[in-house]
């Protein structure tokens, strides 16, 4: 059982196995011996305490009651029942649905013919709200559900739980950001899968007979993650273990019983209950998003690829002198031949095959991999791992004290700006920047043999390290000027800036 819904509290663990010590079980089962009982509380007695208010609170929601319409409507959509009522007004709904909470129709906008409204009744007050229907879901504001019945129910859980629960979410995110800080966040070990939807706020209730309703963008079940073979560091620098990284959210639908990581609280609702981070697999309910540092410790299970992906991200993952093992490899198997090569970072290598090594490395790195790769298509993996970086080695912020700074006229004051415009960078960038130009100022030492200057590089390097935030054809090559007079900097001059 701990292994399905590891972090359920005794309560809920008991219930689902038919042992709940009261009057109501929250899972039909039969009663287990007391030597079973004992087992069971020594299973549970170091997990987590979750709170399963919340889901009796949701247990309690009204639940929705279909009005049927008595009169064939010949231009009822396939995809609706009886609840289906036609092109009827809001004081016709009224007469239509009584005062019942859970009490619902389906109808056509009179204001705006082929567009359809769900009305249902909560608290003594009738509610409109906006749906429509693709491939073969009824949708509302980001959600799908099969059929009306459970889009109705979970708007009715959502009213529900706000009504009832209010005053008492509020209290428990108030006392988790009094202690924030004492216990560090971990992602649910069991939550499951199953669709992932982006920027969506759920239900949206009709002030008139339209609502705008946010975009929807699915993304179907992950795979299962390929098992990395990396090599990880015996031991990661203090640098590395206090990195600061914000979580990357996503609405997310569970199955079981998903709780909130942060407060503690069950997740209501019948899909999209809540968001996950989709680098460490952190649960959270909506309101508690906003409260949750920036803690994030990605996990293998999520991240599973190396091209595209946050630097920080990586070097949390699996990282080598506090940069991704990866470019850690990349340079070491680069400087391990030498620096003849002629053409070393301007030539590209064979695309087939630098696809093939770039496909491998996502799907199945390991230390043999890179070896076999000719020069220049490790070159050419290394500077299209920096150009798909999502965040350029030069973050945005970072970008224009680095340009300000390579217009200077003094040399000492332009080493020491770009001093102080390197401090602008998260450490991951940091680290990873320094091995990248102190790597290129090796490759530069060995211009006689391989031709590769200081000017030959900048060009290379200019925009794959720097990218500024909004670039036009209007700005295009002035930017690129500046870009490569700095890397051209960094490299003459990397071992004073770095030291």
């Amino acid at each position: 059982m701990s292994q399905v819904y590891p972090e359920l509290n005794e309560e809920l663990v008991h219930a689902s196995l038919g042992i709940f010590d009261g009057s109501k079980q929250l899972c039909p089962g039969t009663s287990a011996n007391e030597e079973q009982d004992l087992g069971m509380k020594e299973l549970v007695k170091d997990l987590p305490t979750y709170d399963s208010k919340l889901y009796t609170i949701q247990l309690n929601a009204p639940k929705p009651r279909a009005i049927r319409n008595m009169y064939e409507d010949g231009d009822k959509p396939d995809y609706y029942g009886d609840e289906y009522h036609g092109r009827i007004e809001r004081t016709e709904v009224k007469r239509v649905l009584g005062n019942q909470d859970g009490n619902y129709i389906v109808r056509e906008s009179v204001t705006q013919p082929g567009k359809y409204s769900l009305s249902f009744v909560f608290g003594g007050e009738i509610k409109h709200y906006i749906i429509d229907y693709k491939d073969g879901k009824h949708c509302i504001g980001g959600k799908e559900f099969d059929s009306i019945y459970s889009l109705c129910l979970d708007g009715l859980i959502s009213l529900h739980v706000q009504r009832e629960a209010g005053d008492y979410l509020n209290k428990a995110i108030t006392m988790r950001r009094m202690h924030k800080g004492k216990a560090p966040l971990a992602p649910r070990k069991g939550s499951c899968p199953a669709v992932v939807i982006q920027d969506s706020e759920g239900y949206k209730e009709l002030g008139d007979e339209h609502v705008e309703t946010d975009g929807v963008q699915l993304r179907p079940k992950r795979d299962k993650p390929v098992r990395r073979t990396f090599r990880v560091s015996s031991m990661f620098e203090t640098q590395v273990q206090n990195m600061e990284k914000a979580h990357r959210f996503e609405v997310h639908t569970y199955f079981g019983f998903p709780f909130c990581s942060y407060c503690k609280n069950y997740m209501w609702g019948l899909t999209q209950q809540g968001f996950q981070c989709s680098d460490c697999g952190l649960d959270v309910h909506h309101q508690c998003q906003l409260e949750v540092g920036p803690n994030c410790r990605p996990n293998k299970r999520f991240v599973t690829k190396v091209f595209g992906v946050d630097l920080t991200t990586l070097v949390l993952i699996n990282s080598q002198d506090n940069i991704p093992v990866f470019v850690h490899r990349c340079i070491k198997v680069l400087e391990s031949r030498g620096f003849d090569t002629e053409g070393m970072y301007r030539v590209n290598g064979c695309f087939d095959d630098v696809k093939h090594y770039k496909e491998l490395i996502d799907s199945n790195a390991n230390d043999n991999v890179l070896i076999k790769a000719d020069t220049f298509v490790l070159c050419s993996l290394l500077k299209q791992f920096l150009r798909e970086l999502p965040m350029p080695l030069v973050t945005y912020d970072a970008y224009h004290y680095f340009i300000n700074a390579k217009d200077l006229d003094d040399l000492d004051e332009k080493i020491g700006a770009m001093k102080e415009a390197i401090k602008k960078l998260p450490d991951s960038h940091f680290h990873c920047l320094k091995a990248i130009i102190l790597h290129l100022c090796r490759v530069q030492s060995n211009s006689v043999k391989n031709h590769m200057t200081a000017e030959n590089l900048s060009i290379v390097f200019g925009p794959t390290i720097f990218r500024p935030h909004t670039m036009t054809a209007e700005n295009m090559m002035e930017s690129m000027q500046h870009q490569k007079t700095a890397v051209k900097f960094l490299i003459e001059h990397g071992w004073r800036i770095f030291r």
